[in-house]
């Protein structure tokens, strides 16, 4: 008479199968929790190599076509160097901070990648006209995912549910939030290529002498002289 052993190889086979499961459902579950994890500001600028932004912010230069180069002869006399054809970099820019006021000689595209809106300024340095573009996902409620600013404009961006811009433009700022949490990543393309000698950070005191009636929203978006 033979008996059954104790451990047969069909209860082997379904503990082996139980372990696979686990291990599958384990594996399942880390990388569910991971991709769940919200993006933090820290997060960003580590995973994407951001460095700080001469005009506030956070960048990274990720193309530079050098396909192609135009000389100075070949371009209007506001470009002070040969440059290649295009570049483009990622902007990111946390609650609590803003792009200061600036101008380069070539339009520059932004376009719209992930997190909270973001607000482009701009100011026509011939009649002290301001501009304000929202961008954003929500294109609904008309904000936008791609806005090129043109050429010489004074141009800064801010987190749009930082501040309000009243309708004399005057600025109103709101309570402070976590920079940590709240924050806007976008991609700006420049044609021709951005170069750092043509880049113009505005002064406070020579803008508002030009434009009085903007203090409020010059000093928002420049540093003290």
């Amino acid at each position: 008479m033979f008996c059954t052993p104790l451990f047969s190889f069909e209860i082997m086979e379904l503990a082996i199968k139980i372990c696979m499961f686990l291990v599958v459902y384990l594996i399942n579950s880390v990388q569910s929790i991971d991709h769940h994890k919200p993006l933090t500001t820290s997060k960003i600028i580590a995973k994407l190599n951001l460095e700080p932004n001469p005009e506030g912010g956070f960048y990274a230069e990720t193309f530079r076509d050098t396909s192609i180069n135009i000389s100075t002869s070949q371009l209007p006399p506001r470009f002070k160097v040969d440059r290649p054809i295009s570049t483009a970099i990622y902007f990111f820019l946390p609650s609590g901070n803003v792009s200061n006021l600036h101008r380069i000689p070539s339009a520059e595209t932004w376009h719209f990648y992930l997190g909270e809106p973001i607000t482009i300024v701009e100011i026509n340095d011939r009649d002290g006209s301001v501009k304000l573009t929202c961008m954003g996902q929500n294109i609904l409620k008309s904000e936008r995912v791609q806005y090129t600013v043109p050429p010489d404009v004074w141009f800064g961006a801010f987190p749009t549910r930082d501040y309000d811009i009243l309708a004399d433009n005057r600025v109103v700022k709101k309570a402070p939030r976590d920079a940590e949490k709240h924050f806007s990543l976008v991609g700006t393309t420049v044609a021709p290529a951005f170069e750092t000698n043509d880049f113009v950070l505005a002064k406070r005191s020579q803008l508002v002498s030009h434009f009085p009636a903007l203090e409020s929203l010059i000093s928002m978006f420049t540093p003290s002289d």
